[in-house]
């Protein structure tokens, strides 16, 4: 995974934003669910958005890959394709969360393991 926005990993405003998207990643997945449980396509759309754009700013071009192919069905309001790529977009995000926050460790590793004094 390319992380372009790790590459100025010191500015605090990049660290920041890699947190919230590990943070925010399970509710943006389960919001995204939720819609497509009620047909909500309108919301599923939204969550997608923010899902693709986020990716793309992260350089994390396999979830917003695949996030483009469900947001393509949601604009189709095509649910059975909407759904198809669901497990995958889940499974992507959820994986690309924890090479975010390995790298995260190996990059800032006093911020995460403090040192005892």
């Amino acid at each position: 995974m390319t992380l372009a926005l790790l590459q100025s990993i010191g500015d605090a405003t990049s660290g920041r934003f890699v947190t919230d998207f590990i943070n925010l990643w399970e509710t943006r997945s389960q919001r995204l669910m939720n819609a497509l449980n009620r047909s909500d396509f309108e919301d599923a759309d939204v969550v997608l958005l923010s899902i693709r754009s986020s990716s793309t700013m992260l350089g994390a071009w396999a979830l917003e890959a695949i996030a483009g192919m469900v947001h393509s069905a949601v604009k189709r309001m095509d649910l059975s394709a909407s759904v198809a790529h669901l497990n995958r977009l889940r499974e992507v995000g959820a994986q690309t969360c924890r090479e975010l926050l390995a790298l995260l460790e190996r990059l800032r590793p006093a911020q995460f393991h403090p040192e005892v004094g």
